[in-house]
């Protein structure tokens, strides 16, 4: 199964995974994690950098949504990691 781990830095310097992202069986993905970052993703989606227009992506578009999770979180303060396979 593919998945995308989210990290957010912690005062202490540490990070801690707020949600996980996994491919469903259904071809869409679901997320678990903070409820309040979660319900962000559901409703106002994620930029597809892939795209000149800025076309948004929703859990619903699956393997794109996963692949671009990345490029949407990668500051001092979240990071998302490449797509993993457990």
């Amino acid at each position: 199964m593919k998945f995308v781990e989210i990290y957010k830095l912690q005062n202490d310097g540490s990070q801690k995974i707020i949600a996980v992202c996994k491919l469903a069986e259904d071809g869409g993905v679901e997320c678990d994690g903070e409820k309040t970052f979660v319900d962000n993703l559901k409703q106002e989606g994620i930029r597809d950098y892939s795209k000149s227009a800025g076309e948004k992506l929703f859990p619903k578009d699956g393997l794109r949504f996963l692949e671009e999770l990345r490029f949407n979180f990668r500051s001092g303060y979240l990071n998302a990691s490449e797509v993993k396979e457990e």
